[in-house]
């Protein structure tokens, strides 16, 4: 996983891609203005008062989880299964046993852990502003 970096829409964002599941793409999405975020990458949002939410795109093996960097364990997991779910529904799965849905649930879950301590990483990094005040002295 590449550096983090602000992206043109004020968030962050990687893939996550499940290469033995039809090569299913991932667009993790952390962001502070989740409707934002949504409107320019998706067109669309959610109701103002989601506080996580994921997009599948339609016939197609791809998907968008938009997260808050302040989203709670719950939520991360939530919002995981949500994904693996629509994975292993596009790839056919019928029967989406305890393992399957576990091992892909715990690849999920680690790369948005793993994004997510990136970013703040790179934020604690971060030089603060050092313009100087141009007042007059009296």
């Amino acid at each position: 996983m590449r550096k983090p970096k602000i992206t043109e829409y004020g968030d962050w964002a990687t893939w996550v891609a499940f290469e033995v599941m039809a090569n299913y793409q991932v667009r993790l999405v952390f962001t502070d203005d989740l409707l934002k975020s949504a409107k320019a990458r998706i067109g669309s949002a959610p109701d103002g008062d989601a506080d996580a939410f994921c997009y599948h795109v339609k016939d197609v093996g791809q998907s968008y989880i938009f997260l808050k960097l302040d989203s709670s364990e719950s939520t991360v997991a939530h919002e995981c299964w949500h994904i693996i779910h629509r994975v292993l529904t596009y790839c056919g799965v019928a029967d989406m046993d305890d393992e399957i849905v576990a091992y892909h649930l715990d690849h999920m879950v680690e790369k948005v852990y793993e994004f997510k301590n990136k970013i703040q990483s790179e934020k604690k990094h971060e030089k603060p502003n050092t313009r100087t005040s141009s007042k007059k002295r009296s």
